[in-house]
């Protein structure tokens, strides 16, 4: 007995030391390995029968899409018109010199910039319409949203955030969509009525109020306001906005490189028009500063190929990369499905020049020099384009609808654009679209040779104007005396 004691004694002296410069025993724990079951013929999931598989639905795919004789002619890509058409920049323009107060004007603001009248100018514009089911909406949908709407908190938030992901401004606050009338071309999908604009990652804005609800946020960005998810910003302190724009800025030239932080973790895609404050520069990375769910400034890495630092003169290397990753898009009404329209794709392919223009199609289309094309018939358009319009630096606008100007090609007038459909009008004056749904260059008689194209809505013959927006504005009296010199 006494020597089993002595030998337990022992035992135990070892095991747990006898000194304090001895560790004690650690025993490691050996990972479960987590092995998935294996497949037998019993316990494999099949369908149910109330399940339609895509393959089965029955409907006509068209096997071939419409011809359109400009898609198949002219070249879809950037560099024949880059180099025969573009110059190299070689002094800085005055647009450019404005860049940040436009870009970081949200922070600027103490109270909302406009009043809530203005902003909420839906509550009574829309009042009929058709929901995702395609079905007419209640009027109590309408009574409802005006509810969530709250606007008699209008501007008493007051806060100055920042976008943590992108995001679709909403003109309601809801997901849901609006469609006017989905049986008549370009008043169903994709026009939803309620898609007023998108907000990029780490964008600068101004938080207006809440809805009854809390689920959703009216913002102000520095080119629309609308509707938000609550959950997708975050408020920041005056130290961070001033930490934030003191930073130099980084100019994003590539769409969805996936961008990440120190450890690795995806945080966001990249996005051209996308604007990150500058940390460090490494071998391979720049490293910016980004804003997370909680209101923490924290870092990520972009890949030295897919931005630059501060904006650059216009030049052709740049134009050539960044209107060949544009031309990839499919359209978006509104920045839906995180695409472009026709006004964001030239918002964004010239803001790494440090150009900033407004969101909106019609404003788009007053910045600069604008000359108008009123009595003008078609061939003085192509005339008046050819002699004043300048390649890369020109909008052309009609009503709806923006298009870069990208100089001549075989003697067309050539333009870049992110356009839905061409109108047609068959016998019976039915009105459809041939979809074209993407980014294009093309003349301004796209669809001439469509079966049943609408001439009348041609995009030659809709122009209303055009405008150098890296010219400064013409004042009212100079216009005058240009248009009676111009009759002489």
């Amino acid at each position: 007995m006494i020597f089993f004691r002595y030998v337990a004694f022992t035992l135990i002296v070892i095991l747990s030391g006898c000194g304090t410069k001895n560790s004690p025993v650690v025993i490691k724990a050996v990972p479960a390995v987590h092995v998935p079951p294996m497949c037998i013929e019993s316990n494999v999931t099949t369908f149910s029968d109330d399940i339609t598989l895509a393959q089965e639905i029955e409907i006509e795919i068209p096997q071939k899409a419409a011809k359109v004789s400009d898609l198949d002619h002219y070249p879809q890509a950037m560099a024949p018109y880059v180099n025969l058409n573009a110059n190299n920049q070689a002094n800085l323009y005055e647009i450019q010199k404005h860049f940040d107060e436009n870009y970081y004007r949200p922070w600027t603001y103490q109270a909302a910039p406009i009043c809530a009248k203005e902003a909420g100018w839906y509550i009574s514009a829309f009042r009929a319409g058709f929901g995702s089911n395609l079905r007419p909406l209640p009027l109590s949908w309408f009574s409802e949203m005006e509810k969530q709407s709250n606007f008699q908190a209008f501007s008493s938030l007051n806060q100055s955030g920042i976008a943590i992901k992108y995001m679709n401004m909403r003109v309601f606050p809801t997901a849901n969509p609006l469609y006017k009338n989905p049986q008549k071309a370009g008043d169903g999908y994709p026009f939803d009525l309620l898609q007023n604009s998108s907000v990029a990652f780490n964008e600068p804005l101004f938080i207006s109020h809440a809805s009854l609800d809390g689920a959703w946020v009216y913002i102000f960005t520095n080119s629309a306001s609308g509707w938000v998810e609550a959950n997708s910003v975050v408020v920041l302190n005056n130290e961070q906005i001033e930490s934030l724009k003191r930073k130099e800025k980084l100019f994003i030239t590539d769409d969805k490189i996936p961008l990440r932080d120190r450890d690795k973790r995806f945080v966001a895609y990249s996005r051209i028009g996308m604007v990150l404050p500058l940390v460090e520069v490494t071998n391979d990375n720049y490293k910016a500063l980004y804003v997370d769910n909680s209101g923490t400034i924290k870092e990520l890495f972009v890949p030295k190929e897919s931005a630059h630092i501060g904006s650059s003169l216009i030049n052709k290397d740049e134009l050539m990369k960044l209107g060949s990753h544009l031309l990839r898009n499919t359209y978006g009404w509104g920045g839906m499905f995180e695409e472009r329209d026709c006004s964001s794709m030239i918002r964004d392919f010239v803001t790494p020049f440090g150009i900033w223009l407004p969101r909106n199609s019609a404003q788009q289309a007053k910045k600069g020099e604008v000359i108008s094309f009123n009595d003008l018939n078609n061939t003085q358009k192509i005339a008046l384009i050819k002699e004043k319009g300048i390649p890369f630096e020109t909008i052309l606008y009609k009503k709806g609808h923006v298009l870069l100007y990208v100089g001549t090609y075989e003697n067309s007038v050539m333009v870049m654009h992110n356009i839905w459909g061409i109108r047609t009008k068959d016998k019976e004056g039915l009105k459809g679209r041939v979809i074209v749904g993407r980014a294009v260059i093309s003349t301004l008689e796209l669809g001439a040779d469509v079966e049943n194209f609408d001439a009348s809505n041609m995009l030659l013959s809709t122009l209303l104007s055009m405008n150098i927006f890296t010219k400064a504005p013409i004042p009212i009296a100079q216009k005058k005396e240009k248009g009676k010199l111009s009759k002489i």
